[in-house]
């Protein structure tokens, strides 16, 4: 990755909480930049490093910011090494500087987080010994450079963290008094309650601490950059900082920066709380435009704020909280009373962020938007109300309009449509895959297939809320099927979970059977009764591939499933196609897609056999085209021998060589995540790479399957 100069271009990442990913990616658009990926926590977009550094500078949300030296896979501990020697510490370093490694995310060898951060040090003080450079030392506290490190999904990033000190440490608050609010969290509140579509007259705190929420909203109503006061020495002291300059990225964003006409009033009970508010208040530079007062919520009234049924206002709130402070039953009344006094305003919105739904609850208001995130340990709740003439708007409205916290969902589905007009227009299919898992929030994978949407959610981790997990299903049913054209009756709902030991997929429902088209050829899919349907979507390149090369050739199809690439290898004037599976259901379901194609079964050979057993019996060099695309793991009721894809590909291919004609070939093709090809086929066989060649855009997010063309030398 290239860090050479202020204008390369390269990729960075900010680190932000958990499940507030749309609202970094929001940010990182803002600024006219591309977004390449989003995991939860962490965001990668793309950009020079004057962009890191300005996003740095500006984003209200993210905890870090980190210009990427490398990335890959690391699903061993020597691919970790081999990927940290790739790295040009040298160059990113400076000689003997102090050095921190931050490492994040899971990966199955790591046990200890340390183990990693030995490993990264072990790599940049080989590189500084050959060099003969003074080599780094390990600094907890204080260190010149941290270097961020971040495991997922068997991958890893690897770069230097820009920002020495957290981000969401602005400077402005030396002093936060009694569990003060995070001020990145408090940018997730106004960002999720959009405080800023349209300026208030007013946004008022009646029990405003620290100032936090308060200087927050003032900051982001006024374009003010969060970290205008942070300076260069809570930068990481890299190569890279003196090829940008900190002070010049700062005064442009200054020139950003607007006036508006909305107060900002603030009030806690606690004479000390409004010291120190107002000393934050005065550090962040905004004493001319909020006023804070010693009040207590009881007095809390549109007269105390001298404001006009007119006058649209914001009442934003943190109140105490059982896990937070610890006070019992005290709360209760304390909101019971903050929801009677809200009930006042008669143009208001509340919005509202606290751990305890019981607490909303005490309110006595009805919300009509929550969102629910993890932060500090605690499961927060934001809740929006609308109060007074607002609430009666609201229940005027009619079920039309989708919640904020779906649309991230909504406007991904709409862009990939757009982005696969092309393939739908150029072969003729009404089959695709949707949308792949591309929000962390909405752990979904969705397919068309004709009229007919199938939605399979993959479960979600211990540590994510069951309700949590549920209310989100209830927005995907809801709104995906009516944004997407589809009637609901007609949106087939899966949970999705890995086979584990000997499990197969079982049967689930009554079929709902179902023909699509795709590329002249038309195919039986069952909607419901497993968890596949019986049409591989992402073999789609195969099959077209099949129908231009076929013709005259003699196609054996092993693990033919329920015989697309059979009928491919048919339709494209095969001189002969022989069909192989284990399975009874799928070689007459293979039988219907031939008959579905006006091709006569009869006029074709179909074998239900143990493949393995087969390929050992008898081999004889008949066939030019052999299509292996076994499953990843197999096994069946009628013989303890099982399949595994990665243990016995070798075995498998030199199974099937015998078979061949000496000008044959195999398409060997699986869809095991993280598959290396033996060494020993690679020395054996010629080996064309054809995986990206066979991937369509409806599958480019991340590649489905492998496949490689084979043959003799």
């Amino acid at each position: 990755m290239n860090h050479n100069t202020e204008h390369s271009t390269g990729i960075f990442a900010i680190g932000t909480l958990l499940a507030t990913d749309d609202l970094v990616a929001d940010e990182i658009v803002s600024q006219r930049l591309e977004v390449k990926g989003r995991q939860l926590g962490w965001v990668t977009a793309e950009g020079t490093l004057v962009d890191a550094y300005r996003m740095l500078l500006t984003t209200r949300v993210g905890d870090r910011v980190v210009w990427l030296l490398a990335r890959g896979e690391a699903l061993s501990v020597d691919k970790f090494r081999d990927l940290l020697r790739t790295v040009d510490w040298n160059n990113a370093l400076y000689a003997g500087g102090d050095v921190r490694v931050d490492v994040t995310g899971k990966i199955g060898w790591m046990k200890d987080t340390r183990f990693a951060g030995q490993l990264v040090m072990d790599a940049i003080r080989d590189q500084a010994s050959l060099a003969k450079r003074p080599r780094p030392e390990y600094e907890t506290d204080q260190p010149a450079v941290r270097i961020a490190v971040r495991f997922g999904r068997g991958q890893v990033d690897i770069g230097v963290n820009l920002n020495r000190t957290p981000l969401n440490q602005r400077g402005y608050r030396t002093e936060g008094g009694e569990a003060p609010l995070r001020e990145t969290l408090a940018q997730v509140m106004l960002a999720r309650l959009r405080v800023d579509k349209k300026v208030p007259a007013i946004i008022t705190d009646p029990c405003c601490c620290s100032g936090t929420i308060l200087i927050e909203a003032c900051m982001r109503l006024h374009k003010i950059a969060p970290q205008r006061y942070r300076s260069s020495d809570q930068l990481s002291k890299w190569t890279g900082l003196e090829r940008i300059s900190w002070t010049a990225i700062i005064a442009e964003e200054r020139t950003k920066e607007r006036q508006n006409k909305t107060r900002f009033v603030g009030f806690d009970i606690d004479p000390d709380a409004v010291t120190r508010a107002r000393a934050n208040i005065e550090r962040a530079g905004l004493s001319d435009h909020i006023s804070v007062e010693v009040g207590e919520i009881k007095d809390f009234s549109p007269e105390q704020l001298n404001i006009s049924e007119a006058d649209q206002t914001w009442i934003l709130a943190n109140p105490p909280y059982g896990n937070r402070l610890g006070r019992g039953d005290d709360l209760v009344t304390l909101y019971r009373l903050l929801g009677d006094r809200c009930k006042a305003f008669a143009n208001a919105s509340l919005g509202l962020i606290t751990s305890e739904r019981e607490l909303v609850q005490a309110l006595g208001l009805r919300s009509n938007k929550k969102w629910e995130m993890q932060a500090g340990g605690l499961q927060l709740n934001i809740a929006r109300f609308e109060l007074g003439l607002k609430s009666e708007q609201i229940k005027n409205q009619d079920n039309t309009t989708p919640p904020d916290e779906v649309l991230p969902l909504l406007n991904r589905l709409s862009k990939n449509l757009k982005n696969r007009s092309k393939l739908l227009k150029h072969n003729n299919i009404n089959c695709y895959r949707v949308y792949d898992s591309e929000l962390p929030e909405y752990n979904v994978v969705i397919d068309r297939f004709a009229d007919y949407l199938h939605i399979q959610e993959y479960r979600p981790p211990k540590t994510v809320d069951p309700k949590s997990a549920n209310h989100r299903r209830q927005l995907i049913r809801q709104w995906v099927p009516k944004h997407l054209g589809i009637p609901v009756k007609q949106a087939i709902y899966k949970e999705r979970f890995r086979q584990s030991g000997k499990s197969q997929y079982e049967k689930r429902a009554e079929p709902l059977c179902i023909h699509v088209h795709e590329n002249g050829m038309r195919f039986e899919v069952n909607l419901t009764t497993y968890t596949d349907v019986g049409l591989f979507l992402d073999h789609r390149p195969l099959r077209r591939l099949l129908l231009d090369s076929c013709r005259g050739k003699r196609v054996l199809n092993l693990f033919c499933y329920t015989g697309a690439l059979s009928v491919a290898a048919a339709r494209g004037l095969a001189r002969s196609v022989t069909s192989i599976d284990m399975s009874k259901t799928y070689l007459t379901w293979a039988h219907r897609n031939f008959e579905n194609n006006d091709l006569n079964p009869k006029h074709y050979q179909f074998i239900r056999a143990n493949i393995l057993e087969w390929l050992e019996s008898d081999p004889r060099a008949e066939f030019d085209i052999i299509l292996l695309d076994p499953p990843t793991f197999s096994n069946t009721k009628s013989t303890e021998q099982t399949l595994d894809i990665q243990r016995d590909h070798c075995a498998l291919i030199d199974a099937c060589v015998p078979w061949l004609v000496p000008q044959g070939f195999i398409y060997f093709s699986n869809n095991l995540r993280g598959f290396s090809l033996s060494d020993s086929v690679k020395e054996r066989y010629l080996v064309e790479d054809l995986t990206r060649t066979s991937i369509d855009a409806d599958f480019d997010r991340k590649p489905p399957h492998v496949l490689f063309k084979l043959s003799r030398k």
